[in-house]
């Protein structure tokens, strides 16, 4: 029987049992807090699950203005920070949506993507989409100002590699853009173990504001800013919403309580940052 692993954020063995109800044990780290998945799966196994999957592509597809509109405020805010477009990785690409919206901008994009149907997608769409790891990619150091992981970091069991290369590829100051599920929405607080569309089988860490925040640092970023993001599961604009619904919505993200975490930060000196 595959052994406990410790915590993947503070290195603690001790934790409490959260839930048994899926497939995965979910537990809570008694040093940091970290909600995690023991015994943690191989990242092969992992990632011959994913080029076999085609779960996420159709939703990809179906919610493309979505994740377009996502993909322009981000850019846009990045832009602001540095003065113009650059040149961007985005991991766990998808279909391509953020590629495409940031090419259309004047950036430089690269795309990393194991599952087939959706690698099948980018590429008819005329993406520079690579079916490899970021660990395996052998990028140049300091080849990116900008490195995406859209719900990507929670289907990693061990992000520390992961994070260690993303630091390595990124240019003096470039940033990290990283976005979760909340472990800590209020929907957290109502469902408990029951809240599926965090504790998915294929969703191995479970983040909170503070933990996340607690693993960029100790690799190597600062942040630059970091919140949450809509109170239930809508794609539309929220303007589109009645005053009481946006309302709402607006007091979920102002504290923390929204259903994903969105994170930026800047690569700086490793070990200028505690854990």
């Amino acid at each position: 029987m595959p052994a406990d692993v410790p915590c993947p954020l503070c290195g603690e063995s001790r934790y409490r049992v959260f839930s048994e109800r899926t497939r995965n044990r979910i537990v809570v780290c008694r040093g940091c807090g970290l909600y995690y998945v023991t015994p943690l799966p191989e990242a092969e196994a992992v990632e011959r699950a994913v080029q076999h999957s085609d779960k996420y592509t159709e939703d990809q597809l179906a919610k493309e203005a979505f994740f377009r509109r996502r993909a322009v405020e981000l850019l846009e805010d990045v832009e602001r920070r540095r003065g113009g477009p650059g040149r961007l990785l985005d991991v766990g690409c998808a279909i391509g949506s953020e590629l495409a919206v940031a090419r259309e901008r004047g950036w430089e994009t690269i795309g990393l993507e194991l599952s087939g149907s959706s690698l099948a997608v980018a590429r008819e769409r005329g993406h520079d989409v690579r079916a490899e790891t970021l660990e395996g990619s052998g990028f140049a150091e300091a080849r990116f100002d900008l490195v995406t992981l859209n719900h990507v970091l929670e289907h990693i069991p061990r992000p520390s590699a992961v994070l260690a290369e993303i630091h390595r590829v990124l240019a003096k100051d470039g940033l990290l853009f990283v976005a979760v599920p909340n472990v800590r929405t209020w929907w957290f607080y109502v469902k408990r173990q029951r809240y599926g569309w965090t504790f998915q089988d294929d969703h191995f860490l479970h983040f909170s504001v503070d933990t996340l925040a607690r693993l960029v640092r100790a690799h190597g970023f600062e942040i630059v800013d970091e919140r949450t993001s809509r109170w239930v599961d809508y794609h539309e604009p929220p303007e589109r919403r009645g005053p009481l619904w946006r309302a709402l919505d607006a007091f979920a993200e102002r504290h923390d309580l929204g259903i994903e975490i969105f994170c930026l930060a800047r690569r700086a000196p490793l070990g200028s940052n505690a854990p």
